[in-house]
């Protein structure tokens, strides 16, 4: 049982902790200290000293230490806090906010001592942090790399684009339709390249490999669905389950019903990662696009009159679980699977006979 939680509100400059003594329960909040660390190693080195003497009768081994998801910002202290063998809960800064009740102003003092008040009342259902695989962060920021080449290219070609059409020809829109079209050549040169060396260090790790070939092997699952589903789930192990995953891409539908006056229909949350469900869209689309069983599964839905979102939303979820399931049978895909099923049986039933 911890006796020490302390909240960290991270900014790119600093830490902002404070720290609360838990022995006492949800009774009442003892403040044991507040101070400010520089965010960078010398920072969290600091910080650890100072937590040491919070209680004497308290060792590192019996602090929580909670913070929000800051994108990278919170990334080196708790690789930090993780390698020193210790307890670090990253927790969503909305989900902090929305369990914290209504708070007039805000500075980084207050917040810090929000999320230590969170952690306490939600210690029985802290995740504590456990660090990617190198490689893992690898793919991650060449994925985020390339998703960036890519904007870039796409507005480079929606400008040239809207260029040809309005703007009169002369000797300077030459030149610039013609530069354009360069910078557009050397942007797909750089993600031909990610694209290499992402499969470069999926190649490096078998349980990377074995699992990426699982996922391609699906009609609409490209590189880049594979390699954002093997990053965001730190390769299937922090997401284990598909539901968890579909509600992460904003797939998964949820009803909102209350009494008898409100009864509304299931709908898609809105608290998803956009990008991740741009990628699965794009799958969905090219796996309709394919003869197959979600053509016909979105032929034969569309022509019952269903909408085209329920249908395409619906197909997104079939993918990520079928992705899941072959992922924990450790099998690809057999696009005549059900016809092979059916074959196997009438063979086995042949050779009983």
């Amino acid at each position: 049982m911890k006796k020490i939680i302390i909240g960290i509100d991270i900014s790119k400059e600093k830490l902002d902790a404070t720290a609360i003594d838990v022995r006492s329960g949800q009774l009442q909040i003892i403040k044991l200290g507040y101070q400010t660390f520089e965010n960078r190693p010398m920072g969290f080195r600091k910080m650890l000293v100072w937590s040491r003497h919070l209680l004497a009768e308290a060792g590192l081994e019996d602090v929580l230490f909670c913070c929000e998801t800051t994108g990278g910002f919170d990334r080196g202290l708790c690789d930090y806090i993780y390698t020193k063998g210790l307890d670090i809960w990253r927790e969503s800064a909305l989900q902090i906010k929305q369990s914290s009740g209504i708070h007039r102003g805000k500075d980084d003092k207050a917040d810090s001592l929000m999320i230590a008040e969170y952690a306490m009342r939600h210690l029985d259902k802290a995740v504590y942090y456990e660090s990617p695989d190198k490689t893992v962060r690898e793919l991650k920021a060449l994925l985020l790399y390339r998703h960036k080449l890519t904007q870039e290219k796409t507005a480079k070609k929606v400008r040239m684009n809207q260029l040809k059409s309005t703007a009169a020809r002369s000797h300077s829109m030459t030149f610039i339709l013609r530069d354009s079209a360069r910078g557009v050549r050397t942007l797909e040169k750089s993600i031909r390249e990610c694209d290499r060396q992402i499969r470069e260090l999926i190649k490096s790790e078998e349980a990377l490999k074995r699992n990426y070939h699982h996922l391609t092997s699906i009609r609409g699952i490209n590189i880049v669905n594979a390699t954002a589903m093997i990053v965001y789930s730190n390769n299937f192990r922090n997401i284990k389950d598909a539901n968890k995953m579909a509600t992460y891409y904003g797939v998964a539908s949820f009803r909102t019903k209350s009494g008898t006056s409100v009864d509304k229909r299931a709908e898609v949350g809105q608290y998803s990662n956009s990008t991740l469900r741009m990628y699965i869209t794009q799958a969905a689309s090219c796996a309709i696009s394919e003869n197959g069983i979600y053509r016909e599964y979105f032929l034969r839905k569309t022509a019952e009159g269903k909408a085209y979102g329920i249908v395409i939303n619906n197909v997104k979820n079939k993918l990520i679980h079928l992705a899941f399931s072959l992922v924990k049978n450790d099998m690809d895909y057999e696009q005549n699977h059900e016809l092979m099923r059916v074959q196997n049986e009438k063979n086995v039933k042949s050779s009983h006979n």
